[in-house]
């Protein structure tokens, strides 16, 4: 053990937070994946989500614009932009993470998985070692005691017209972000194929049907709000929920 004595007490450094725009989210019923994970498809499977998900959001561009972090621990995802004091280019950076977010989302959605998280504005610090501040705490506390379902809430100051494209209103008050404005064609039809599997496999965990039961509404009163999508509307009706709720 390491005893130190004299001015080796203290610390050599001097690290400070700075403001960042931070993304905390957390891969529902993945603990259950992991620990089954005997031949490592899941942790294969992850490491894919976010490399289609980087990559369709311009990821190749992070290190020639904007730097950002990115941190995957176990079913955990971590991501964060800072923003300088007076940054011109703010509206840009959440507006990056919020594509970025909403693909990582889309891209787990379309293999059968859900997402709860949070986005939030506030004091952050990292390096190889730490990850730290009051605006990953609050994202962390938001994530696992406010979003309750599978949402990513927002509490991040958002201008027009980014937050009528990006934000929802859940019944609570609570911003979230649509992970659906940026959702690729056809990629309702195999959402709404997962949400009834899920739907199905889960109806006799009452817990777990909620959150179900939650995004299913989501995904009806966005894919059928807009006339020009009247001839392909994807919607997960009365009768398919109640034919499944009732099976055996």
């Amino acid at each position: 053990m390491v005893r130190r004595a004299g001015l080796a007490r203290f610390p050599s450094t001097s690290y400070k937070t700075s403001n960042y725009i931070i993304a905390y989210l957390d891969i529902l019923g993945a603990t259950s994946k992991i620990y089954n994970d005997n031949d490592f498809n899941f942790l294969n499977h992850l490491n894919m989500f976010m490399e289609d998900a980087i990559e369709e959001s311009g990821g190749g561009i992070f290190h020639k614009k904007e730097k950002i972090f990115l941190k995957i621990f176990s079913d955990n995802i971590l991501l964060a932009i800072e923003l300088k004091e007076h940054d011109e280019q703010r509206d840009n950076k959440i507006a990056l993470l919020f594509n970025i977010v909403t693909n990582i989302y889309n891209e787990i959605l379309s293999y059968g998985y859900l997402m709860r998280g949070a986005i939030v504005e506030g004091e952050f610090f990292h390096n190889d070692i730490i990850v730290y501040g009051k605006g990953l705490v609050e994202a962390v506390h938001l994530e696992e005691n406010v979003a309750v379902v599978p949402r990513i809430l927002v509490r991040t100051e958002v201008t027009e017209p980014h937050s009528y494209y990006y934000l929802m209103q859940d019944e609570d008050n609570e911003l979230f972000l649509n992970i659906f404005h940026s959702c690729n064609a056809f990629d309702d039809v195999t959402f709404k194929i997962n949400l009834l599997e899920m739907l199905e496999e889960h109806k006799n965990d009452e817990k777990i049907k909620n959150k179900i039961m939650w995004m299913i509404n989501y995904f009806n009163s966005w894919f059928t709000k807009y006339e020009y999508r009247i001839l392909n509307q994807q919607k997960i009706t009365n009768e398919e929920i109640e034919n499944i709720l009732k099976k055996f």
